[in-house]
């Protein structure tokens, strides 16, 4: 028997889709690319050298999708096994297909599969839709697929994307399209690249902290023609004024440059107040949980401010209680069996942010001396 392998490699949440030129009857179809397995040669070896040979790139071997498809080549019997490959090295070229396609879940039976190849193909479905774990936000779950990003939903995702599509119509930069719920009842969104903060280990530089500063005033302008009775998933604000993202931090921006290129993670938008907002973003971007010299700190605060066009002290004042509020809001929100707070509890939150709190109010005067 004839042993035939082919890769299914996948990137992104998506998977490689090769047109065949030749023979006359499969051409203008599509395949997972491959080839037979040489006598005394490993199936993972034959496909690392069949894909060096076809599209010119090195795959590594993850795991081989269920069973195995059985036929005939020229009266001699094969057998067919896919593997999922991802690419170790090189982008992958169409030497021997004329036409190469990255494909989502949603678009495999988009193209026409050779039959052979059919029969793996809900399986691998599944195995997409888990995506690619994405770094940054503060919650979890979400994932890329292409150049989407599906997140979980919640009873405020209504409410949610109507935001977002308000504010898609007033031009307002760096917010996600939403493009519907998908075959897991995730919400889809516009996958926004760019560089996203290790808030572990770094802090922004002052052209980035004065652009995310503009980009909120710019947020706020946009959002004060918005209104929608929810539900939301934020809560607390005493005498709420406009609709806002309220978690805009660096684990929530995208940066092209120096440039704010996008905003994400807004799971948390709900009716708030303009302070409320600055004091929750100068807590994580100056960033005045940790123990930044006092000098500093303080200088850093005064070109958010700026940027944003109020006074630093106005919102050096909105820290306390906006911090306050999370550490209420989280308590509140894993008692009620929220799982994305319940990831938060499961890193040491709110426990965490009461100790920075602490640290940071006994740090507060000196911040404020020197903006005076």
């Amino acid at each position: 028997m004839i042993s035939v392998v082919g890769a299914a490699i996948v990137r992104h949440g998506c998977v490689l889709a090769a047109r065949r030129s030749y023979p006359a009857a499969e051409a203008g179809r599509w395949e997972f690319p491959g080839g037979k397995v040489d006598p005394g040669e490993s199936p993972e070896g034959a496909l690392v050298r069949e894909i060096a040979e076809e599209l010119g790139c090195v795959v590594r071997v993850e795991s081989w999708l269920t069973g195995a498809v059985r036929g005939r080549d020229r009266g001699r019997a094969l057998e067919l096994r896919v593997a999922l490959c991802t690419l170790a090295d090189g982008e992958p070229s169409g030497k021997e297909h004329d036409a190469l396609r990255w494909l989502t879940p949603e678009q495999l039976d988009d193209v026409d599969w050779l039959e052979p190849d059919r029969p793996f193909l809900a399986e691998l479905c599944e195995v997409l839709l888990d995506g690619e774990k994405l770094p940054g936000g503060n919650v979890g779950g979400a994932v890329r697929i292409g150049a989407t990003v599906r997140r979980p939903t919640g009873p405020w995702t209504p409410a949610v994307h109507a935001l977002l599509g308000h504010l898609a119509e007033t031009g307002l930069p760096a917010v996600p399209r939403v493009h519907g719920i998908d075959g897991r009842g995730r919400e889809v969104l516009d996958y926004l690249p760019g560089a996203v903060l290790d808030v572990n280990a770094e802090v922004l530089t002052d052209a980035r902290l004065a652009a995310l500063g503009s980009w909120l005033r710019a947020l706020h302008t946009a959002a004060s023609g918005f209104d929608h009775p929810g539900p939301w998933r934020f809560f607390g604000v005493d005498a709420p004024s406009l609709i806002t993202h309220n978690d805009v931090a660096p684990y929530n921006v995208a940066f092209d440059g120096d440039e704010v290129a996008g905003v994400f993670d807004w799971d948390l938008a709900g009716p708030s107040d303009p302070v409320c907002d600055l004091g929750h973003t100068a807590w994580t971007a100056i960033p005045l949980f940790r123990p930044l010299p006092d000098e500093d700190a303080a200088r850093r605060l005064r070109i958010f401010a700026d940027s944003y066009g109020t006074d630093p002290l106005t919102v050096l004042d909105a820290v306390r209680p906006r911090v306050q509020l999370a550490i209420d809001g989280i308590r509140e929100a894993v008692r009620r069996g929220d799982e994305g707070m319940r990831n938060l509890a499961a890193q040491g939150e709110p426990e965490r942010t009461e100790r920075a709190l602490a640290g940071f109010l006994a740090r507060r005067d000196g911040i404020a001396g020197f903006l005076r």
